[in-house]
């Protein structure tokens, strides 16, 4: 399916700690963790639940084709380009790097796909989360 959203997510805190500083978050431990969580193995190889992984040095990783469906938001999995951002927004700032790749990505996937900007969204915007954090202003 033709994605029709973008879902900005960070990979946040711990249920124990929401503020914990999760910045050093890496693509090899969101695999691991969405391998045991979600076992949902993407035709690019990767267990990670989102289209795209951005680490806090600002390469971009694509874990799942874009018209694939992913496991990021309930009830936008099948119709959504889900993009994270090693880091807990509410707790730290992203890095200029990171910001700098989001933006750069999420301009190319509006334009190749006709996403209309009220459609590129934060987590938050789909589920009771603060999910992309406070700190992170790309979109509202």
């Amino acid at each position: 399916m033709k994605p029709a959203y973008i879902i900005v997510h960070h990979s946040g805190g711990t249920d124990a700690n929401p503020m914990q500083d999760s910045s050093g978050y890496t693509l090899a431990q969101c695999n691991s963790d969405h391998k045991a969580r979600f076992n949902m193995r993407s035709s690019l190889g990767f267990y990670v639940g989102y289209t795209y992984f951005i680490d806090k040095a600002g390469v971009v990783t694509q874990c799942r084709k874009d018209d694939e469906e992913g496991a990021h938001t309930i009830g936008r999995n099948k119709d959504s380009i889900g993009i994270c951002l090693a880091g807990n927004f509410d707790a730290t700032m992203p890095t200029d790097a990171q910001v700098r790749s989001l933006t750069e990505l999420m301009k190319r996937k509006v334009v190749e796909y006709g996403i209309p900007f009220e459609n590129v969204r934060p987590h938050r915007a789909f589920a009771n989360k603060s999910c992309f954090g406070r700190k992170l202003s790309v979109v509202s």
